[in-house]
């Protein structure tokens, strides 16, 4: 197991993070609690927000940074 960081900015990218976790791992993986507090106490901020999982393999963290950085929708 693997524990890998996302900076993200809107919450949007957190559930598409968790949507993909479950189509490539089903249950095996674990994420960071209390996200959503996180970015609802800083919602009238701007600023990106580190996040943690726990993933069984390092690709996914490729796959994602790859796809968040070219997906216009999740910026």
């Amino acid at each position: 197991m693997h524990k890998v960081y996302f900076n993200i900015g809107y919450i949007e990218q957190w559930y598409e993070i968790i949507n993909e976790l479950r189509k490539w791992f089903g249950t095996e993986w674990k994420g960071q609690r209390g996200v959503r507090k996180k970015f609802h106490v800083s919602r009238w901020s701007f600023d990106s927000q580190t996040v943690w999982f726990i993933i069984p393999d390092l690709s996914f963290k490729t796959f994602m940074d790859l796809k968040m950085s070219n997906n216009p929708k999740l910026k």
